[in-house]
């Protein structure tokens, strides 16, 4: 628990992120996570009402602290359990929504994955990445069209998320839909299992190599798609395919991924580049 600093923003600078300018008590407030630009909402943070506890995480990095006001006097022994109490039912709650979020979302995706067409050689984003769509899907009407269709499963690989790409990249996820822990994968099995952290980049390692790739979406979710990678399959060599990102995370993500599942893991030679980056500058040589 975070006692120590002043402030919740104090407590979240710490930890190398950018708290919200304005906080408000009583309500969950998304905002960048590490290593991200300041209109990524990967973190969320909470400031109880009477604004002297809360807690704050960053699904990147799985990160989750509490914090507790800093006073001269110490806390008595019954103010900790109050204080303790209150993070166990704001725990409960908040997971309660997340579940109730997370099933209408998996029933959305479910609907709008089936409805969706197979994206082709036309598909603006794969043109432009230089790969094929391996599956992806594209709307044929309305706010849909063009944008490409990726798919996120669970460990039962059951259908819970999509992800959307427009032409130009943007990428976003249905509201509420669940990712930590879940994947996609191009492929069939292969001795060697590649994880990489985005669908271009993946699909680019896939042609170039012909290795089965599992995408894992973020940084912060290498390590448990790892960990589940290895799971079902105890024998394989794993290698986490890492983006060479300027603030470090991916790194270091790769690192405890590769960790995680005894695993390698590589990273491209340019700073700011990912695989697919890579893969099309080294063919246009």
């Amino acid at each position: 628990m975070s006692e120590k600093f002043k402030s919740i923003q104090d407590a979240i600078r710490s930890e190398g992120m950018t708290p919200p300018d304005i906080f408000q008590t009583g309500k969950i407030i998304a905002f960048a996570g590490q290593g991200k630009p300041p209109t990524n909402k990967a973190a969320r943070c909470f400031l109880f009402p009477d604004g002297r506890g809360g807690w704050f995480m960053d699904y990147i990095t799985g990160l989750f602290q509490t914090w507790q006001a800093k006073r001269e006097s110490p806390y008595t022994e019954q103010e900790r359990q109050v204080f303790k109490a209150q993070c166990q039912r704001d725990r409960v709650a908040r997971e309660l929504a997340t579940a109730k979020d997370q099933h209408e979302a998996a029933l959305k995706a479910r609907k709008l994955f089936k409805r969706a067409i197979f994206a082709d050689a036309k598909n603006l984003y794969c043109y432009g990445k230089k790969i094929q769509s391996h599956g992806a899907k594209t709307g044929d009407s309305g706010s849909l069209k063009g944008v490409s269709i990726v798919p996120l499963y669970d460990e039962t690989l059951k259908l819970v998320n999509l992800q959307f790409i427009q032409p130009d990249g943007t990428k976003r996820f249905l509201k509420g839909g669940k990712k930590s822990g879940c994947f996609w994968w191009l492929g069939k099995k292969t001795r060697i299992i590649l994880i990489a952290e985005g669908f271009s980049t993946s699909a680019s390692l896939y042609e170039a190599t012909g290795n089965q790739v599992f995408i894992a979406y973020d940084a912060g979710n290498l390590c448990n798609v790892a960990k589940i990678v290895r799971a079902k399959n105890p024998d394989a060599e794993i290698i986490i395919m890492g983006d060479n990102d300027e603030s470090g995370v991916g790194q270091e993500a790769a690192k405890r991924a590769a960790l995680a599942c005894g695993g390698k893991y590589l990273i491209p030679a340019t700073v700011g580049h990912d695989w697919n980056d890579s893969i099309n500058w080294e063919a246009t040589l």
